[in-house]
């Protein structure tokens, strides 16, 4: 058969990417499906082929796996949120502890990767704290549709958040609606409402609700804020946020209070944070609290260690792990987030927790003064710390780091430099934080096994 973009065929899925999609292998040709489980057998029609691989867009399912499941959300092939609702969630587990095994295998020194059985979420609906949604005229309100910047899918539920967060979004549309307050369209950069941004102390319940709009008067806030006292219970606070900016992230100049105060608090680990529209928080509570516990166990300090967290945000690692050593310090570049960081210390009364705004691969200058540290805590963002940041991490030679990765790929990469630079992959544990996505959280044990 001449294979060629527009061909139909028939192919069984037997495994799944890294990137979430399953992959069949057609006439040593892989072809990569959205929407499919391994074990599927399906009908689809090839996109794009280009060398050893292909898309396809399935067409049928014609023998169904066992590990597919009906998807629980009515939204499911059209909204970018969740691409996994079809897989049973003992099977999006599974899958993520074989990617970390994959992409780890030959980097960690050993002939069998130490790789702990993945944590799975115990619950894998409801999970998230913190949910961005965007608005699309004439008074669209929820997520992107898949693979589009420009089209919002108006979402009428959602199982990823709490229910709560469902009833804002349902009242925020009634009001658009009554109102006829403009929405902001991205293709032409005209309109008002641009994002509505929810989020939640799941350990609290406190509840922060922000409406980012484009720069202008706020017509009928006060409506807006009477309504979701009246129908949501526990809001906490109302902001009004302006981004004045053409980029569609988040991002502010001005935050006014229509009601109540600009932040939440959240407990975890035993500490309490504060939150407000643009503090980073790993956004599933309950995983990331076990995450913690791994990061505890892998740091093994005994009260007496100097440790270094590096990327450490608002403190969360730093301040959990104040408590079993000497001092601990942080490093961060965003100076928003280490005065969050300062603040959390002093909120929680830990006086051994220093936080310094500076680039992670300047953590040499900033801990002159202090001497070499005995443990690091790493957790850098997706495209990993890079080798400017381990080659510094391996001139200060700690006896241990333990590296927080989001990203397999990245994670690989930066552990074979660390290898080269004198340390041993001891443990590795998989933490499922997104259930019905392919990302997949990692913790890192490294020991060094030269002397300084």
């Amino acid at each position: 058969m001449r294979l060629a973009p527009g061909t139909e065929v028939t192919l069984r899925i037997d495994r799944l990417s890294a990137g979430g999609r399953g992959v069949g292998r057609l006439n040593g040709l892989a072809v990569h499906v959205d929407d499919t489980a391994p074990g599927d057998v399906i009908r689809a029609r090839l996109i794009r082929l280009t060398g050893a691989h292909a898309e396809a867009e399935l067409i049928r399912v014609e023998e169904a796996s066992s590990d597919r499941v009906t998807p629980r959300c009515p939204h499911v092939g059209t909204c970018g949120g969740c691409r996994w609702q079809h897989l049973d969630y003992r099977a999006q587990a599974a899958a993520k502890e074989a990617a970390v095994r994959e992409h780890l295998r030959g980097v960690a020194g050993h002939d069998q990767v130490p790789v702990r059985p993945i944590i799975a979420a115990g619950d894998p609906w409801h999970f998230r704290n913190k949910m961005e949604f965007s608005f699309q005229p004439p008074d669209r309100v929820g997520l992107h549709r898949r693979g589009r910047w420009d089209e919002v899918v108006d979402l009428q539920t959602c199982f990823l958040p709490s229910p709560r967060t469902v009833t804002v979004l349902r009242v925020v549309r009634e009001f658009i609606r009554r109102h006829g307050v403009a929405c902001y369209d991205t293709r032409i950069h005209q309109g008002f409402l641009r994002h509505l941004v929810v989020r939640e102390g799941h350990a609290t319940g406190e509840l922060l609700v922000a409406l980012v709009t484009a720069a202008g008067p706020f017509p009928h806030s006060q409506d807006l804020a009477q309504a979701l006292h009246r129908e949501v219970p526990g809001i906490t606070g109302l902001v009004w946020a302006v981004n004045a900016s053409q980029s569609d992230a988040v991002e502010v100049s001005a935050v006014s209070v229509l009601d109540g105060r600009p932040f939440i608090y959240e407990r975890l680990g035993g500490l309490t944070f504060k939150l407000g529209l643009l503090t980073f928080f790993q956004t599933n509570t309950t995983q990331a609290e076990r995450m913690l516990e791994v990061v505890r166990e892998f740091a093994g300090l005994r009260g007496t260690e100097q440790v270094l967290d590096l990327y450490c945000g608002v403190g969360t690692f730093a301040l959990a792990l104040a408590g079993q050593a000497a001092e601990v310090t942080g490093i961060e570049a965003l100076q928003a987030a280490t005065e969050a960081a300062r603040d959390n210390a002093a909120l929680n009364t830990i006086t051994n927790a220093l936080f310094y705004t500076a680039p992670a691969a300047h953590l040499r200058w900033v801990l002159a003064p202090r001497g070499h540290p005995d443990v690091v805590i790493l957790d850098p963002p997706r495209a990993g710390a890079g080798v400017g940041v381990t080659r510094e991490i391996g001139g200060l030679a700690p006896r241990r780091i333990v590296y927080v990765s989001c990203n397999p790929v990245t994670l690989a990469s930066d552990v074979r430099d660390l290898r080269s630079r004198g340390y041993e992959v001891t443990a590795i544990q998989p933490v499922d934080l997104f259930p019905h996505t392919d990302h997949v959280e990692c913790v890192v044990q490294l020991e060094r096994t030269v002397e300084r």
